[in-house]
C-alpha cells in the first residue's frame, strides 16, 4: 500500500504550510486560523521563536498562502491536489485504454445531463424541473465527496485510482450544477 510520506519529500506543500495533517479531511478552523496567522507578518516570527523549526521554512508570499488556502478550503482542489501530491492523477502523456474508456463515460454522462437540463427547461414547469436537477446534482455530489473521503484515507493504488475517477464525476457534477443555476438564474429573469 502507498503512504503518502513515502511519496512526499523535498518542499513544503500546503498541508505542511498550514501544520495540517496530510489528507482529504483537513480541520477547517485550524485551516482558517493558520491562514490569518501566515498573513500576520509578526505571527510567523513569534512562531519561529516558539518552533525553531519554522524559522527554516522559506518565506512565502501573500498569493503563494493564498493559493494553498483556496486549494485546501475546497473538496475538489483539494482532492486533486492530494492526488497530485501523490503524483496519480496522470500517468505519463498518454491516456490508458482504461483511462480513454472512462472518459468516454464520463462525456456521455456530462451530454445525457446536459440534455436533461434542456429537456426540463423546455417543460411548462421548467423552474421546478431545473429544482429537481440541482437537488439531484447536490445529493449525488455529497455521495461522491462520501467516497472520495473513504478512498483518500487509504491511498493504496487501486483507491487512489478510483479517487481519480471520483474526482472526474465530481468536476462533472460541478460543471453541471453550474449550468443549472444560470439556466434557473435565466428562468427567473425571463429569458
Amino acid at each position: 500500500m502507498a503512504t503518502i510520506s513515502a511519496v512526499l519529500g523535498g518542499p513544503t506543500n500546503y498541508f505542511d504550510l498550514f501544520e495540517l495533517p496530510i489528507g482529504f479531511v483537513v480541520d477547517q478552523s485550524r485551516l482558517s486560523e493558520r491562514y490569518r496567522a501566515l498573513l500576520d507578518g509578526g505571527s510567523t516570527m513569534l512562531a519561529s521563536v516558539r518552533r525553531p523549526e519554522i524559522s527554516s521554512r522559506p518565506e512565502r508570499s501573500p498569493i503563494e498562502i493564498e493559493l494553498a488556502y483556496r486549494t485546501l478550503v475546497d473538496p475538489l482542489a483539494r482532492a486533486a491536489y492530494l492526488l497530485d501530491l501523490l503524483d496519480c492523477r496522470g500517468e505519463g502523456f498518454g491516456a490508458s485504454a482504461g483511462e480513454r474508456n472512462s472518459l468516454g463515460a464520463v462525456l456521455m454522462a456530462e451530454i445525457e445531463l446536459r440534455e436533461s437540463l434542456d429537456e426540463a427547461v423546455s417543460r411548462p414547469d421548467a423552474a421546478a424541473a431545473v429544482a429537481t436537477i440541482l437537488t439531484q446534482l447536490a445529493e449525488q455530489g455529497a455521495s461522491l465527496e462520501k467516497d472520495l473521503e473513504r478512498l483518500l484515507a487509504d491511498p493504496s493504488p487501486r483507491n487512489l485510482a478510483a479517487a481519480r475517477e471520483i474526482l472526474r464525476r465530481l468536476e462533472l457534477v460541478g460543471t453541471c450544477r453550474r449550468d443549472a443555476e444560470d439556466r434557473r438564474a435565466a428562468l427567473a429573469l425571463g429569458t
